[in-house]
């Protein structure tokens, strides 16, 4: 899974992590949102889907592996093979963002990475990637305080439980597995909608896996929620207005057909009001998601260990430590001898 950490630390598969990762990259109007469920009418209420991004206990190059289609070279593929370990999540979400640079606004700092590697081969993009500041930067703003640190850095063995990120993005009309530890991307062949074909894909490969390992993460990278529903409450804000219009020039009219009109345009006003407040309904739940993103993510980036540390010699200053330190142990046994709840 690469060669060895080169300063990269493990991130959390999270799309709160993942959204503002990208967000701090430079790339905007773009967020990352967990999937439950594979099925098409779940992928395409979420579009535009520009990518998806699938995490799998990896079993190492063997027969175990499960197995995927040939790999092939493609100019028009934007892939780089995976160079360092703990690079995997942010490697996986440029293979998704670089691949889709028509559709996304990428920023100066991935613009200029993609058009300084665009034309290495995929090896080089690897180094180029791994040797990038700014992205990797970004990358290690998400690491975790350690209360210990080590320097033992021994290569996962096989009784480790490794994990590894790729992704799933179309191209020309193709749909492409992008996988860091392979020599090229995974063509899965022609897709006219490649939401309708992914979820065969990605269900076929965990198939392979034993029925015992559920251990799976997928999350899509998608356009900004609050940006496309406040365009569609614009868009409808329009509409009420030009019938609101209608409705104040019928009202004058005294015809018999001008009164029947006014109810029909009254109905849909109605109606678009309705879906309108829906419509700001789901804005506000989007806002509150990104607001508990900014709160979790700045949880896990505070160091507490010196509040822990202060508390624990306070505690023992006063003579406190010792006695509730037996307190915990005696609780941890007596809920070790109870019974478990099936």
């Amino acid at each position: 899974m690469g060669s060895d950490n080169g300063n990269w630390c493990l991130i959390e598969s999270d799309p709160g992590v993942f959204t503002e990762l990208i967000q701090n990259m430079g790339a905007k109007d773009v967020q990352v949102e967990e999937l439950y469920s594979l099925d098409s009418d779940t992928l395409h209420a979420l579009a535009p889907v520009h990518g998806l991004i699938f995490l799998f206990k990896w079993q190492g190059a063997s027969s175990s592996e499960p197995p995927a289609g040939p790999t092939t070279e493609s100019e028009h593929v934007y892939f780089a093979q995976q160079i360092i370990q703990n690079a995997c999540a942010t490697q996986a979400i440029l293979s998704v963002l670089l691949n889709r640079s028509d559709d996304i606004e990428l920023g100066e700092t991935l613009n200029n990475f993609r058009s300084f590697s665009v034309d290495l081969p995929p090896d080089m993009r690897g180094l180029a990637l791994t040797n990038c500041d700014q992205i990797r930067e970004v990358h290690n703003s998400f690491v975790r305080p350690e209360a210990f640190l080590s320097d033992d850095k021994r290569p996962a063995t096989k009784d480790d439980d490794v994990f590894h990120f790729i992704s799933y993005v179309p191209v020309g009309g193709r749909l492409y597995e992008l996988d860091g530890l392979k020599n090229g991307p995974v063509d899965h062949g022609e897709t006219s909608d490649w939401l309708n074909d992914v979820g065969e894909v990605i269900q076929k490969r965990m198939s392979e896996y034993s029925q015992s390992e559920i251990r799976f993460n997928l999350l899509a990278v998608i356009g900004d929620r609050r940006k496309i529903l406040t365009q569609k409450i614009t868009t409808m804000d329009a509409d009420i207005s030009k019938l609101l219009k209608r409705l104040e020039v019928l009202r004058l009219d005294d015809h018999a057909d001008s009164h029947d009109e006014v109810s029909r345009v009254e109905s849909q006003i109605g109606m678009l009001n309705s879906e309108r407040a829906g419509l700001e309904h789901m804005v506000e739940i989007e806002n509150d998601k990104f607001a508990k993103y900014r709160t979790d993510n700045a949880l896990r980036k505070h160091n507490f260990i010196p509040m822990v540390y202060q508390l624990l010699r306070g505690m023992a200053m006063k003579g406190s430590l010792e006695p509730a330190t037996e307190q915990a142990k005696e609780l941890g046994k007596k809920r070790a001898r109870q019974p478990r709840q099936e």
